[in-house]
Parts: structure tokens; C-alpha cells; sequence
């Protein structure tokens, strides 16, 4: 029976970095329903009612909203998630981005067409279905449309770096498609020319737009793990070191991308790179907070919950916040705890200079547990964010992180 005096929160997906979005919403007083496939997720154990179904099926998720008479839904940190959710959101009339949107967003070959109508950067770039794709049909395309080596290929509605790969040379074609076309649901590869930055890491923005307009910039730059996958996030610095021509760049790509894709109200990922020409382009948006626990850390930073603000705009709901420009006196960071090495999990070590700036850590894997090199997010240990008194003691610190942070397997 339903609570006759509490309203409904529909949440999809039930990961260890979800379950502080499941605990805020009942903090709140909201009742959560929990969709996710995966029968063993931690978030059920947090969740009011628990469903075991895919969040990317969207008639089956719709059901259960209707049967629980839901007064909201949110895709937590989820990009998979996230059109099921606009799904829903727009079939019953409640607080959500429009489905056709969030598509544009969470599908590759849409956002690529949705940048390209509204004038942003895009890099040459052909979609091609799975069963068309070939080591013969993309050098034919590197032919006919003029596509330069290197490239990357992709799922185009994959997360989590899951089926991307970057060629140098057209030897690597089979084995980056036949990776590609094990992550695709819906039988479409993504290929593009790969962008060289001339800085380190990705720009990334874990934003917040309220009333339409961006109050909370949570700007960075994501660091990467050359050692394992280095399309994968490994660690966040904030804040975002570029000259202030080039944040102002930023801050304006982002606030034509938010007014071009319509978004009101609601947390908002994105992934950019500058080239040595200056030109911005935008890698990834996702319609959803960032995963990583992206919203927990900029909610220290800034000092506004962003978490509370996902759940209140999802049900309709005010909430009372501050505007946060971007830019801090302190250097912040967040380490993602990964591995370079199979091995069982002793534990994570920590220097004293580490210990002393850290402000939480969540190790998501038990000690003696297997774990895998870090090649996708699954592979994920935990996560550490750290406080510094101003950047250069920052930079120091990451000169030398290794030293300073060691995931310890044996």
C-alpha cells in the first residue's frame, strides 16, 4: 500500500555512487522506487520499494511508475538512464526534459547532428551500423568523406568509456569494431577524427541550471591514467586551470549548449577539448549529473547541495541555492581509487600530506575481494576527494600522486 502522506520518487539505478541520491530523497521525505536490472545493487537495500528491470527499457519502467504512481523520476548520475527518464517524465506529465532531447544528448550520431544545426564545433565523423561495419567500410569512408587517422570508435550509446577505442593506424580497425559492437544496444557505431588537445587531460563541466540559466560551475579538468585506459576519468582537479579567454570560452559554450537543448532546470555533464587552433570542441553532454560522485564533491566546493537540487527540480519542487562562478580559493581534487593490476584488494594507502587534505573517502570493493586493472568504470575501487590551501600546494601534490595514493592488491 502506498504512503497516503508521502509522494513518489521513481530512481533508476542502484549502484554504490546512486545510493547517496536514494539517501537524500528520503532525507527529504520522499519515497523511493528503484529500478535497476542487476538483482545484487547495493541501492535497494536503501530504497522503499525495489524493482528488478533494465532502466533502459522504458514500457517496462513506465509501468511500474504508473503502478506506484510516481510524482517524479531521475536518472541519477546515469547516461543509459537518462532518456528513460525523459521517457517517462513526458508520457505522465511530470518534471523532466523532453525524450527527443535527452535522445540527442545520450545518443552519439544525434548529438553530433543536434551540434552541427546549432553551430557548434564538430570534428569529421561518420555513424555506421554494426552489421555494415567493417575494416573495408571505414576505410572506404576514410576515402570517400575524408576522414583522417587517428580516429576513435564508439558504441553510440555507451557510458563509462565501455567499447571506445582510439587507432592510430588502419591495422587496429577489426579489433576497435568488434569492441565497439559488443557495447551497442541499439546497432550503431560512432567513428570519428580524434581530436588532439593541446592541454592535459579533458575540460569538464558538472553544471546545475535553474530556471534556465547555469548557477552552479563545476568546472575542471578530468585527468586521465595513461598506464591503463586514458579515455578514462582518473582523477578531477578543481579549479579549472585555463587562461581566463579560454574559461570565459567555456562558460559561453556551455551556456549556448543549456539555451539550444532547452534545459530549464536540472543537473547538466559536460566534456569538451580545445585544439591548438583555439576551436572548443564538445566530446560528450549528458542531461544527468556526472557520475563519479561528481555532484557530492561540488557540493562541498560550492556549498549548495546539488543532490537535493536534482531530487526537488525531479518532483516540481523549489529549492533555495546560491550561484557558484567556477572559480576557488582552495585547490580541490578527487582521486578515482583504481588499479593497475589483477589482484586481491589489501587496502588503500595513504601519504601524510594525503591524509592531512582529505576531506571523504568511499572504497566501494572489500578488502580481500579481485580486482581488475582499470579499463572501464566497473573496474572503479573508490573514490577520495581532497582539500589543498590554494592550487600550487594542488599541483604539487599531483605531480607526485602516485606517491601519495597507492591502491594496494596482492
Amino acid at each position: 500500500m502506498l504512503a497516503m502522506n508521502r509522494r513518489t520518487l521513481l530512481m533508476l539505478g542502484g549502484s554504490e555512487s546512486q545510493i547517496v541520491a536514494i539517501d537524500r530523497a528520503r532525507e527529504l521525505g520522499y519515497r523511493t522506487v528503484l529500478c535497476d536490472y542487476l538483482r545484487d545493487n547495493p541501492g535497494q537495500m536503501h530504497s522503499d520499494a525495489f524493482y528488478c528491470v533494465s532502466t533502459t527499457d522504458k514500457d517496462a519502467v513506465i509501468e511500474i511508475a504508473k503502478q506506484e504512481r510516481v510524482n517524479g523520476v531521475v536518472a541519477y548520475g546515469s547516461d543509459p538512464a537518462a532518456p528513460t527518464a525523459a521517457y517517462v517524465a513526458e508520457e505522465l506529465g511530470l518534471p523532466g526534459i523532453p525524450y527527443n532531447t535527452a535522445r540527442d544528448f545520450c545518443e552519439k550520431q544525434r548529438f553530433k547532428a543536434f551540434l552541427e544545426r546549432n553551430g557548434f564545433n564538430v570534428p569529421k565523423h561518420i555513424a555506421i551500423g554494426t552489421d555494415d561495419a567493417s575494416t573495408e567500410s571505414i576505410i572506404d569512408a576514410l576515402r570517400t568523406e575524408s576522414l583522417s587517422l587517428p580516429l576513435i570508435i564508439k558504441p553510440s550509446d555507451s557510458s563509462g568509456s565501455k567499447g571506445v577505442s582510439v587507432i592510430e593506424t588502419v591495422e587496429g580497425l577489426s579489433n576497435a569494431i568488434s569492441k565497439a559492437r559488443a557495447f551497442s544496444r541499439n546497432g550503431i557505431l560512432e567513428v570519428e577524427e580524434f581530436i588532439r588537445a593541446d592541454h592535459e587531460g579533458v575540460i569538464e563541466g558538472e553544471l546545475f541550471v535553474y530556471d534556465g540559466e547555469v548557477v552552479s560551475w563545476g568546472l575542471m579538468r578530468c585527468l586521465r591514467d595513461g598506464m591503463t585506459n586514458p579515455l578514462l576519468p582518473a582523477g578531477y582537479r578543481h579549479p579549472l586551470d585555463l587562461p581566463d579567454y579560454r574559461f570565459e570560452m567555456v562558460k559561453q559554450t556551455i551556456a549556448h549548449l543549456v539555451e539550444a537543448g532547452g534545459i530549464r532546470f536540472g543537473a547538466i555533464n559536460v566534456e569538451m577539448l580545445i585544439d591548438v587552433n583555439d576551436n572548443l570542441f564538445i566530446i560528450d553532454a549528458g542531461p544527468r549529473n556526472g557520475g563519479n560522485m561528481l555532484p557530492a564533491f561540488f557540493s562541498r566546493i560550492s556549498g549548495d547541495d546539488l543532490v537535493e537540487g536534482t531530487l526537488r527540480c525531479a518532483m516540481g519542487d523549489p529549492w533555495e541555492h546560491g550561484t557558484y562562478s567556477g572559480r576557488s580559493k582552495f585547490g580541490w581534487y578527487m582521486h578515482v581509487l583504481h588499479s593497475r593490476s589483477y589482484g586481491a584488494l589489501k587496502g588503500v594507502e595513504y601519504s601524510d600530506t594525503a591524509f592531512g587534505a582529505m576531506e571523504y573517502e568511499k572504497v566501494f570493493v572489500p578488502k580481500g575481494s579481485m580486482v581488475r586493472p582499470f579499463r572501464n568504470s566497473q573496474d572503479i575501487v573508490g573514490l577520495a576527494m581532497f582539500r589543498f590551501d590554494n592550487t600550487d600546494v594542488l599541483d604539487g601534490f599531483l605531480a607526485d600522486v602516485e606517491h601519495h595514493i597507492k591502491v594496494i592488491v596482492e
